[in-house]
């Protein structure tokens, strides 16, 4: 014949519940967060007679250039292709990507 288990303490267990379901929100929260990464950008100063295009070949390093142009131009809010001299634009670090 089987025994039934009697709960004799409940508020230990549920106490234990708790814990336990704390512990696992924790643990899949801070997996979850670690995947993030806030990008990173530089400033650069524009000189006379650059172009995004040139820009995008110099620091684009192996990316596709209309892509990377397309992407600084999101990022400094820029509508049109036109940069002026001496103005400051950021260009993503070299390690991040721009998305």
């Amino acid at each position: 014949m089987k025994k039934k288990y009697i709960l004799k303490n409940k508020k230990r267990f549920f106490s234990f519940i708790f814990i336990l379901s704390l512990i696992t929100f924790i643990l899949i929260y801070t997996n979850a967060v670690s995947g993030y990464k806030e990008p990173q950008y530089q400033s650069i100063i524009v000189n006379s007679g650059d172009t995004l295009w040139s820009i995008a070949e110099k620091y684009g390093s192996n990316q596709n250039i209309r892509e990377y142009i397309y992407n600084l131009k999101k990022i400094n809010n820029l509508e049109s292709s036109l940069i002026l001299e001496n103005t400051a634009i950021l260009i993503p670090s070299d390690d991040t990507s721009i998305e």
